[in-house]
């Protein structure tokens, strides 16, 4: 998933920082300890989020000096701590960085991307100047060793003149120009709450009109995209990665032969050694928004050595209303329920070299479990709203066997034990 593959000149791009609330599970950390005084920083308390604030990492958060002023340089002092209150040093380098955060303001007109870098303490720092006072929301991305992806929320007010805040409007064409290039979005299917589609961006010289080839890499890929929410509550964090990437051997639904990920000759575009070679112009993005209401998004490309932000707001309507049947679990079959907490039980025991049938039945469309995934046995299966879906094999080794949603945001394990 740290990869590019491009297929023609299209990438897909997976949220593997994918942080829909309504799609998470244990992968959000909601405790902020305040050591800095002067600064207003607090948790999500929203309920939407509290039935998520189980991670096992907690981040202590500081400034230099202590109350952060508008349009005087900041720094943001980060350390990620365990359970056991332990400072963790080397988290994961992610798309070539340790940490993203990603700062907006409330009313989401302003957007930065910057980076926070270790120091010898184990924290992690980065200076930032605030251009206007007012509120802000931090969203903190690290991976800590052996663990999964937290993303830590933090509130914090920044002292001094407070602009006129700008309401959020949805945008009535897709397509913006902004720093020389012309971006167009265009969805695959109707936005609505809890539809999965593809996000589909053309990027093209403002001036000429001509598809831009020759976009950078940006930490190692060609794109990134960040949704949030009008509350602020619903945040994803999305890279390109290798169309099929985590599909590489694997049978989909109605495929009938498994897929070759390197078939048509292409190498990973942040592994490729013919730089000289354009890049693709045109970018996927696979997602789901959860809720109704208004997003945000920002699309970011870099080239000619700038970073270029392009934002977007789209208007989500409610779901349509669909008749939701029963579950049908089958004799000698798991029930695994998929909703907005994840996967119910997300534990099930089994024992070596005997077959295994798991039904997994979602009951509604307010979650990203619309696949199921077995990366070690090749498997994965689309989940339909309100049908049961069976997954068959039988374990031929002892130890765990894990299963995740297409987005990697839901996870569980097959326990396989001896007898």
């Amino acid at each position: 998933m740290r990869k590019i593959f491009i297929l023609g000149t299209v990438l897909i791009i997976s949220t593997i920082a994918v942080f829909f609330t309504a799609c998470t599970s244990g992968t959000n950390s909601q405790r902020v300890d305040n050591v800095n005084v002067a600064n207003t920083v607090a948790s999500e308390t929203n309920s939407a989020n509290a039935a998520v604030s189980d991670s096992a990492f907690k981040v202590d958060f500081k400034t230099e000096p202590g109350q952060i002023q508008a349009g005087a340089p900041a720094m943001l002092v980060f350390t990620v701590k365990d359970s056991k209150n332990a400072v963790v040093k080397d988290l994961q380098v992610v798309h070539e960085k340790p940490m993203h955060l990603l700062i907006v303001s409330k009313d989401l007109s302003e957007f930065y991307h910057v980076h926070p870098e270790p120091s010898a303490d184990g924290s992690y720092r980065v200076q930032h100047t605030f251009p206007n006072g007012g509120d802000y929301k931090f969203y903190a991305d690290f991976t800590p060793p052996n663990a999964k992806q937290v993303v830590e929320r933090i509130d914090v007010k920044v002292s001094g003149t407070e602009r006129t805040k700008v309401a959020l409007v949805a945008d009535t064409k897709l397509e913006k120009s902004v720093d020389g290039v012309k971006v167009t979005m265009k969805p695959s299917a109707k936005i609505e709450a809890g539809q999965e589609l593809t996000l589909d961006f053309a990027v093209f010289d403002a001036k000429t009109g001509k598809p831009a080839t020759d976009l950078q890499n940006y930490l190692g890929e060609l794109a990134h995209f960040v949704i949030i929410s009008e509350d602020l509550v619903d945040f994803v964090h999305a890279h390109p990665m290798a169309k099929g990437e985590k599909m590489d051997g694997m049978k989909m639904d109605g495929d009938m032969k498994e897929k070759d990920h390197n078939a048509d000759g292409h190498s990973h575009g942040a592994d490729s050694k013919e730089s000289n070679k354009p890049s693709a112009y045109e970018v996927s993005a696979h997602t789901a928004f959860p809720r109704a209401g208004l997003y945000k998004l920002w699309a970011q490309f870099q080239r000619g050595g700038k970073v270029i932000s392009v934002p977007f707001v789209v208007n989500v309507p409610a779901g349509s209303a669909k008749q939701v049947k029963a579950a049908n679990v089958p004799a000698g079959a798991t029930k695994i329920t998929v909703s907005s907490n994840g996967y119910e039980p997300s534990s099930i025991p089994v024992v070596k070299g005997q077959p295994v049938k798991l039904a997994f039945y979602r009951a509604d469309s307010e979650n990203c479990g619309g696949e199921v995934v077995f990366a070690k046995q090749k498997i994965r299966k689309k989940l339909a709203v309100g049908e049961t879906v069976l997954v068959e094999f039988t374990p031929t080794d002892a130890g765990e066997i894990a299963f995740a949603c297409g987005m990697d945001m839901l996870s569980g394990k097959v326990i396989v034990t001896e007898n």
